[in-house]
């Protein structure tokens, strides 16, 4: 049962894929190759999913997107975290298609041929937005010149599409940030081996180059000097890129443990108490995750939003953690020892600590947004601003 309205979602959107994952088992998925998790998601015609009915995608509304992604975690995480990646980019590039033209084509495309979306994004360093990147743009001529590297880049690859933070350095020193979206296949456009390990690697998680890659006006989003119009769309675009992430990604790990929970909540020889309380849990993190979908669609995009979801991430995050090790414990030394999938479903639970933004980034805005609140609320307003 613990799986159960999840998995009904995905069987909705997508027939037949439950029950694929269930027949290859996780530890076969997890040895794939990129390129057949890619094929299995364009099949299942999966990208489509998160884009609005107008540009042509199915339009599924994020709470069962986040049920989704629970589904498929829970039997396929490599496949979940592909997912994650492209889903949170296109939802927040929705948002954006009336500002950077090249984001409405990209929307279309992608709900027509199921093409998929890497996120080159920032890390989550202190003081740095999801757009701030190390990644740098100049202009050439009419166009720009884009310089740098992420790592890792998810799908690195095995992606169609790439969605770039970007930053242009002023004459002052400082820097303005924005967002490109460029064809995968772009001269100029690398893959170098970065993950060295066996979790998770069929995401395709390695160091994504650009070298002098160029691109066109309408392919990027960067507010000009005193352009404050623009600046704000990039502000808000930040809160929402981050908040989406904090929430797909929560969702996904949320799935990747109730996978191997659910053995023991449905073991009647497991203490009653102890699956009661391990089930609990996990159900509370899932109404959590529907609570910060709520936020996402009430609230406007500014710092009292992202602090509130990233709150209800790091909550997750702590569930999350105390779960797996719970369902470990109730399953046994002998399964400890001799399962290789429970081994690699309770390495996998601890991976959400190292996605952006770690809870030391987090820390300083977190922390100003309480001491806001406890301020009245014409300071929590001073501050949000």
């Amino acid at each position: 049962m613990l799986l159960q309205d999840s998995r009904a979602v995905l069987e909705q959107y997508a027939p037949g894929l439950d029950g694929e994952l269930a027949a290859q088992g996780l530890l076969v998925m997890e040895d794939k190759e990129p390129a057949a998790i890619r094929a299995l998601i364009r099949r299942y015609r999966l990208p489509r999913l998160w884009v609005p009915s107008s540009l042509g995608g199915a339009a599924i509304s994020p709470y069962d997107g986040i049920r989704m992604q629970r589904a498929v975690a829970a039997r396929a995480p490599s496949m979940a975290l592909m997912l994650t990646m492209h889903n949170f980019t296109v939802s927040f590039c929705n948002a954006l298609a009336d500002y950077v033209p090249c984001c409405e084509r990209m929307l279309r495309d992608v709900a027509h041929d199921d093409l998929l979306v890497a996120s080159a994004f920032a890390e989550g360093r202190r003081g740095a937005g999801i757009l701030d990147s190390t990644v740098y743009m100049t202009p050439d001529g009419a166009d720009f010149l884009i310089d740098g590297s992420k790592k890792p880049c998810t799908m690195s690859g095995c992606m169609d599409i790439i969605t770039v933070g970007v930053a242009v350095k002023t004459p002052d020193g400082g820097k303005r940030t924005g967002l490109a979206v460029l064809p995968a296949g772009e001269p100029g456009v690398t893959q170098r081996p970065f993950w060295s390990v066996p979790l998770l690697a069929a995401a395709d998680n390695h160091e994504l180059r650009f070298d002098k890659v160029r691109v066109s006006a309408d392919q990027v989003l960067l507010a000009a000097e005193g352009d404050n119009e623009t600046a704000q769309v990039v502000a808000a675009a930040e809160v929402l890129g981050l908040c989406w992430f904090e929430i797909v990604a929560s969702a996904s790990y949320l799935g990747a443990v109730s996978g191997m929970a659910e053995r023991v909540v449905a073991d009647t020889g497991v203490d009653e108490t102890e699956r009661v309380l391990l089930g609990g849990e996990l159900e509370s993190a899932q109404a959590a995750l529907d609570g910060a979908v709520h936020l996402m669609q009430t609230c406007e995009p500014n710092e009292s939003l992202l602090a509130r979801v990233l709150m209800i991430r790091f909550g997750v995050q702590r569930i999350i953690e105390r779960c797996a090790m719970q369902a470990a414990e109730l399953a046994g030394g002998l399964a400890f020892v001799r399962d290789r999938e429970l081994m690699t479903q309770l390495a996998i639970s601890r991976c959400l600590a190292f996605h952006p933004i770690s809870r030391k980034a987090a820390r300083p805005l977190l922390a100003a947004w309480l001491e806001a609140g406890a301020s009245g609320p014409s300071a929590a307003v001073a501050a949000a601003n």
